[in-house]
């Protein structure tokens, strides 16, 4: 059964015994006296060894993450572990609830307010106390994501900035058994990567095409990509061994960089997910309700279609498409 704690109380010494612990980490929106429960899982093992933290639904809608963290706890062995696995299968339970990318209370994307503030909005206070607390106390850090308005590959994201911490992201990638890898030189603002980052913590990140409900086919890369990392970090007695993706992609992993439209209206599709795009080709039209073109959306470089609209639905500033850098390995 799980405990509640006031999280500016939670220490993690007090939960270091070999073994499964359960906690709701409980905080306060500012003017509230609701208290709301953020899921904690910490899976001790009987040796010391590395942390391994992973994040789920940072964003509301995407579900896959949460079971997969789920499973993964439930299948762990921690007398046969080596090291700890911590993880919140639920970061922001506000727009969790509500199904939403961001919280209903404050309207924040909390996946652009890290590392957030210890007295601000609901959001700012989560993303303080995530950073500060749980991925502080991470040798690896993964956040698993699932795209919704947008598609996205079923991939793995790491970090390509030359660091050391990014040469420990890149071999982790080709472990987690993901089809398509995409390396990032930079990574926007405000992101829980960015609370690694500051930290010098390798990370990696994870989304598939399926937000808002869990796949049965996405979900599987989930399970065996934390299971993988586990092994590779040798928290779990699992063999990792590097994998070829069927992509390697290169660029920003600023998806706020995406190509977006300047206009409302419906918008149709004339490329699919993962195509090679030539520098100038027509990857989209908004139409009104007549089916008259308003605006093409043109790709500004060549490569591989990471990132696709999938709503129809478009306003003014809304993003539709990114093209990354196809590499061969």
């Amino acid at each position: 059964m799980a405990i509640n704690i006031e999280i500016d109380r939670f220490r993690f010494d007090d939960f270091s015994e070999t073994g499964k612990h359960t906690i709701f980490l409980e905080i306060s929106p500012a003017g509230s006296g609701e208290q709301i429960g953020i899921p904690l899982l910490i899976a001790n093992g009987r040796q010391p060894g590395k942390t391994l933290v992973a994040f789920a639904a940072v964003h509301g809608d995407e579900l896959e993450g949460v079971q997969a963290i789920q499973d993964v706890f439930r299948r762990l062995d921690t007398d046969g572990m080596t090291g700890r696995f911590i993880a919140v299968p639920v970061a922001n339970v506000p727009a969790f609830r509500s199904v939403q990318r961001s919280s209903p209370i404050d309207s924040l994307n909390l996946a652009r307010t890290f590392p957030g503030r210890k007295d601000g909005s609901v959001t700012e206070r989560i993303a303080y106390y995530l950073s500060e607390l749980i991925i502080s106390q991470a040798d690896f850090f993964i956040d698993l994501h699932s795209a919704s308005a947008s598609l996205m590959p079923t991939m793995a994201g790491y970090d390509a900035s030359g660091t050391e911490a990014a040469k420990a992201s890149k071999e982790a990638a080709f472990r987690t058994g993901m089809p398509v890898v995409w390396g990032h030189p930079d990574v926007g603002p405000g992101r829980t990567l960015c609370a690694a980052i500051m930290r010098g913590i390798p990370w990696l990140y994870v989304e598939s095409p399926s937000g808002r409900r869990v796949s049965n086919v996405e979900l599987p890369y989930y399970v065996s990509s934390l299971l993988n990392l586990l092994g590779h970090l040798k928290i779990i007695d699992r063999e990792a061994p590097s994998f070829v993706p069927k992509l390697h992609l290169f660029g920003s992993g600023d998806v706020d960089r995406t190509q977006s439209v300047n206009v409302s209206g419906f918008f149709v599709q004339r490329v699919n997910l993962l195509d090679h795009v030539e520098n100038g080709q027509l990857v989209g039209e908004v139409r009104d309700l007549f089916g008259e073109v308003l605006e093409e959306v043109r790709t500004m470089s060549s490569g591989i279609v990471a990132v696709l609209r999938s709503e129809a639905l478009v306003s003014p500033g809304d993003p539709v498409c990114l093209v990354a850098e196809l590499l061969s390995d």
